[in-house]
Formats: structure tokens, sequence, C-alpha cells
């Protein structure tokens, strides 16, 4: 035998948020100055500039309540196992995902020697920004109320009557975290150069930036507040 099935319940938010974009990255600087060649003495180069850090994700954005269950008063002469009332509440949504961080800006490249000097080493990569984190979860919907009045009872079945709380949303994920920025590359030593005393090498070479760490998952929402229910018998 099928059973009929009288409904109020609240609707499950089913829309998950859109991320937010992806952090900014930062612009490569621009190339260090070149050494100055004239017949009194030579100035070096300039090492190149360090790439600028990526920025952080931005937070995903928390997921709806569920709605809120109806309410159902039926009276009847005999109610059985065929008919089933129910106003439970909706589900909460899921939260939506954080933004990831903005990648590391490459390191600036390094002056040139000009003809008389090294050219210089470029500027170390920048680090990559933080994931942001995922939204909350929604919470789940209060259940309704049901109240059904008969005068036999010849249900059958164990739970004719449901008004339960919606159940709570995930948090939505983390952003990924940037990625490392790249070292600025090492200026030009062009033309016939000699290392002189002010300017012995061409430097220490650059390294990568990190990259940014992941953001944390967003928590779960509330489940929604269970509702009433009540079966009378021998009241029509």
């Amino acid at each position: 035998m099928s059973v009929a099935t009288i409904d109020v319940s609240g609707g499950a938010f089913t829309d998950v948020p859109d991320p937010p974009g992806k952090a900014f990255t930062p612009a490569e600087p621009p190339q260090a100055q070149g050494a100055n060649c004239n017949w009194l003495d030579d100035d070096c180069a300039q090492q190149g500039l360090s790439g600028g850090n990526g920025g952080n994700g931005v937070a995903g954005i928390g997921g709806g309540t569920g709605g809120n269950g109806g309410s159902i008063t039926y009276q009847v002469d005999t109610i059985n196992g065929a008919v089933k009332f129910v106003a439970d509440g909706g589900a909460g949504g899921k939260g939506g995902n954080g933004a990831d961080g903005g990648d590391g800006g490459h390191g600036g490249r390094g002056g040139n020697g000009n003809d008389c000097e090294f050219g210089l080493v470029g500027g170390f990569g920048g680090n990559g920004g933080r994931g942001g984190n995922g939204g909350r979860g929604g919470n789940g919907g209060n259940g309704g109320s049901v109240l059904v009045i008969c005068g036999i009872d010849n249900s059958t079945n164990s739970d004719p009557l449901s008004a339960k709380g919606g159940k709570p949303g995930l948090g939505g994920f983390g952003g990924q975290g940037g990625a490392a920025g790249a070292p600025g590359l090492q200026g030009d030593s062009t033309g016939y150069f000699s290392a002189s005393s002010d300017c012995p090498f061409p430097g220490i070479p650059p390294i990568w930036g990190q990259p940014g760490s992941p953001g944390d998952t967003g928590g779960s929402g509330i489940g929604g507040n269970g509702g009433s229910v009540a079966l009378k018998v021998g009241q029509p």
C-alpha cells in the first residue's frame, strides 16, 4: 500500500555562493639601476628589487538558512497508515569556498654592468598570499507544527507525524594559497669589464618566495529546532 504524504516542509537552501575572485598578484618591479661608468670611478650596479607579496584571499560567503516548516491541522474520523504528515525544516545551504591567494611577485631584474662592472643579481621572489577561509554553512530551518485529530487511530506506520529541524549546512572549502614568486634575472655584464675593489662580485643569487598557505574550511551551521507534533484520538 502506497503512503500519501501531506508535506509542508521548508525548502532546503541549495544555492552555493560563488567564490570571490583570486587575490591580486603584484607587478614585477622595474629594473634596478645599472653601473655608472666614468674615468674617475665606477659605481656598482644595484641588486634587483624584491617581488611583492601576493594578496590574501577573501573569505567565502556564508550559506543560506533553510526554510521553516509550515503548519498542519487535520481532523478526520479515522486515520490509517496510508497517510503521513510532514512539516520538517529545510536543510541549510553550503558555505561558499574562499578565494585563492594571490601569487608572489616576480623579483626585479638586477642592474646592468654597462661595460665596466658586473651586472648584479635580481631580487628575491615574493611570497604567495594565504587562501581565504571557507564560508560558514547555513543554519537548518525550524520544524513546523502538526496537529491531527481523529476518532480512531488505525495507523500502522511508526512515524506518521514529523516536524524535525533541518540539517545544518556544511562549511565551504578554504581557497588555495598563492604560488611562490620567481627570483629576478641578473643584469647583463657586457663588453670589457673588470671587478673593482668596490664591486668584487655580482652578488648572492636570489631565491624563490614562499608559497601561500591554504585557507581553513568554514564551520558547519546549526541544525534547526524541532517543531511540535500531536495526534489526539477520541476527538473527532
